[in-house]
C-alpha cells in the first residue's frame, strides 16, 4: 500500500493539499473532459432532440348574460366551476374530432390530446390552453381550432353566459423553440465531463500501487531510508 493509500485508509479525512496537488497535476485532462462533455452535449440536443415550441391562448367564462359591472360572489363561484367544466369539454371526443377534420389531420384523438393542456388559473374563471409541438404551425393552428370550436360548444353544453377571449392564440417566446436549450443542455454536459475526469484521475492515483517515489517507498516497506541511488545518464557513465 502507497503513502496515498494508507492516508486514505488511516485516515476519514483527505489532505486538502493532496486533493489540490492531484488536481493541479491533472489540470489539462480535466479541461479536456469539460470540453469533451460540453460538446458532447451541444451535438446530442442539436442533432437528435427536436425543438418544440408552445401555443397558449387564455378564455375567460362568465355565467352571466348581463354585462353588469359588479359581480357577486357566488356569481364568480359559479364561473369557477364552469372553468373547470370547460377544461374537461375542451378535449370532448367532439371538439377533437372537430379539430382533426377541420385541419386534416393524420393522428388519433389520443395523440392530439397528449399535445393538449387545459389549465385553469388558480381562483380565478381564465382557462388556459396550451398546446405543445415539434412544429410551431401545428401548435398555432391547433390551438386556433381548440379555441374556435370549444366556445359555442361550451355555451351549449353548459349553458355559461359568455366565453370570450382574454388572449388570442399565439406562439410563446417569439416563436423560438421553448425546449431543448442548448445552453442549459452543454454547461450540464461540461460538469458532467470535469466530474467524470476529476473522478477517473483520483481512481488512477489512489489506486496506483507502483512505488515511484522515496516517501512511497518507505510507505510501503515500513523501513527507514538509507540512501538513493541516482539515475545516471549512460554517456555520462562511460566517460
Amino acid at each position: 500500500m502507497n503513502e496515498k493509500q494508507k492516508t486514505i485508509a488511516d485516515s476519514s479525512e483527505i489532505d486538502l493539499s493532496t486533493i489540490f496537488t492531484i488536481i493541479k497535476k491533472y489540470i489539462i485532462l480535466i479541461i479536456i473532459g469539460g470540453i469533451l462533455g460540453g460538446g458532447v452535449s451541444y451535438f446530442y440536443t442539436k442533432y437528435f432532440i427536436p425543438p418544440r415550441y408552445k401555443a397558449t391562448a387564455t378564455v375567460i367564462i362568465n355565467n352571466r348574460a348581463t354585462d353588469s359591472q359588479y359581480i357577486y360572489p357566488s356569481e364568480m363561484n359559479s364561473s369557477r366551476g364552469l372553468a373547470q367544466l370547460y377544461s374537461v369539454v375542451i378535449k370532448s371526443d367532439s371538439i377533437l374530432e372537430s379539430v382533426i377534420t377541420d385541419l386534416n389531420l393524420n393522428i388519433t384523438f389520443e395523440q392530439l390530446k397528449n399535445c393538449v393542456d387545459v389549465t385553469v388559473i388558480e381562483n380565478t374563471s381564465v382557462v388556459q390552453i396550451t398546446v405543445t409541438s415539434t412544429s410551431p404551425e401545428f401548435a398555432l393552428n391547433v390551438t386556433k381550432k381548440f379555441v374556435e370550436y370549444s366556445k359555442p360548444l361550451i355555451l351549449e353544453k353548459v349553458e355559461a353566459g359568455s366565453v370570450k377571449d382574454l388572449n388570442l392564440p399565439a406562439l410563446l417566446n417569439n416563436g423560438n423553440p421553448i425546449s431543448p436549450n442548448r445552453r442549459q443542455n452543454t454547461i450540464k454536459g461540461v460538469a458532467v465531463g470535469i466530474v467524470l475526469a476529476v473522478i477517473i484521475v483520483f481512481l488512477k492515483e489512489f489506486l496506483d500501487t507502483k512505488i515511484k517515489t522515496e516517501a512511497d517507498a518507505v510507505a510501503a516497506l515500513s523501513v527507514p531510508l538509507l540512501g538513493v541511488i541516482p539515475v545516471v545518464d549512460r554517456k555520462e557513465f562511460v566517460k
